[in-house]
């Protein structure tokens, strides 16, 4: 039997909501204070990206474009 869940995570720029299927023992781990990259290691750096500052990846990625230097 899995111990796993589906948070829904709305992006705080564009409105749009994503579903993330989590293990409920990483989440715990990662709310006491475990790295997200550690306990989520499953999870996208997009899915990450919105569960810890609420901005899903392609407003991440206008809000903050990468250097082209």
């Amino acid at each position: 039997m899995s111990n796993t869940f589906d948070l829904m995570e709305t992006c705080r720029e564009c409105g749009e909501t994503q579903v993330i299927n989590v293990n409920a023992d990483d989440l715990y781990a990662w709310r006491g204070g475990k790295l997200i990259q550690n306990a989520f290691p499953y999870l996208s750096a997009d899915e990450r990206e919105l569960m810890i500052s609420g901005v899903c990846g392609k407003c991440f990625d206008s809000l903050f474009p990468p250097d082209e230097g």
